[in-house]
């Protein structure tokens, strides 16, 4: 367990506070942007994007954590290196490989948004991608049916370590991260009819969202964090307290204001990360086990003792 002081944030340099996120969000989709016109594949210059990013959080955090407590350890490592073999990604090979197999299914398809230029196109699509996967993640964390708890089960491996940081993130089981992820990432996206460059663009955005919200950082966005999900959003979403594991979307969390489970305490932490009861579910270095949750739901339990 972690617990601790919710207001004991520790900083980091101002610039880099302000600055990190915008700069590797908005340099990233220009380098992608601008990949064709110099000769280079866009979804090579996605994922390196993704890979470089990954390394300076990296880094980052073992300088100016914002919390100490949820730093990388040797133990957690291994079972983040397990999670890698086992799902067979890393953050940014999942950012280039989703970015690729979305660009060839929808290479010469032609949808309701195939002939529109990129401003718009892929906005568009952040937005679809992204309701679809809101409502998917947020079956998974409420639905009490047999869907639900299914989808529950193969997500709870996310939740289960009891820090953040962004090495964290591939910990999910291959069930939620091929058939309900990818489904809700490249079937929309086929549907709209996106063309290659516009489909690496809106997974690339996915992504680094993705990477930048799960850095154990002290990174602020003041007013964009009603627009846009980043770690002072999405680090409430891993609280063990359920009343405010809620920021259910991935790149947008106006969705989350739409629809009432919007969750922002500006310069506080979550008390505890994890799964509100602990003691019934394998321990986060267990991987095996948890590989086995979603078939054996009983696997793992242990004496909250």
């Amino acid at each position: 367990m972690n617990d601790h002081d919710p207001e004991a944030v520790h900083p980091i340099p101002f610039l880099l506070q302000w600055l990190i996120w915008p700069v590797a969000l908005v340099g990233s989709v220009t380098a992608t942007v601008l990949a064709p016109r110099w000769g280079i594949d866009p979804v090579a210059v996605s994922g390196g994007a993704s890979g470089l990013l990954i390394l300076v959080l990296v880094l980052f955090e073992r300088i100016w954590p914002a919390d100490p407590a949820w730093k990388m350890t040797w133990r957690s490592f291994f079972r983040d290196i397990q999670f890698f073999v086992v799902s067979g990604l890393s953050i940014g090979a999942t950012n280039t490989i989703f970015g690729y197999i979305g660009a060839v299914t929808t290479a010469g398809h032609i949808g309701p948004l195939t002939s529109w230029p990129l401003w718009i196109t892929v906005p568009i699509g952040i937005f679809v991608v992204d309701f679809v996967q809101y409502w998917e993640h947020r079956i998974a964390h409420e639905s009490g049916g047999p869907l639900g708890k299914l989808m529950w089960r193969a997500h709870a491996a996310h939740h289960l370590p009891e820090q953040i940081y962004v090495l964290m993130h591939p910990a999910q089981h291959p069930i939620y991260v091929f058939l309900v992820t990818g489904l809700a990432t490249i079937l929309p996206l086929y549907l709209l009819g996106l063309t290659p460059q516009a489909v690496v663009l809106v997974t690339l955005v996915a992504g680094i969202q993705g990477i930048i919200s799960h850095s154990n950082l002290d990174l602020r966005a003041g007013w964009f964090n009603y627009i846009f999900v980043g770690p002072e959003l999405h680090r409430y979403h891993h609280s063990a307290d359920l009343k405010e594991a809620q920021n259910y979307a991935v790149v947008l969390s106006l969705i989350d204001v739409l629809f009432g489970t919007f969750v922002y305490k500006p310069g506080r932490l979550p008390e505890r990360i994890g799964v509100a009861d602990a003691a019934a579910y394998p321990r986060s270095v267990e991987v095996w086990k948890i590989m086995l949750l979603p078939f054996l739901p009983w696997i793992g339990r242990r004496s909250s003792r």
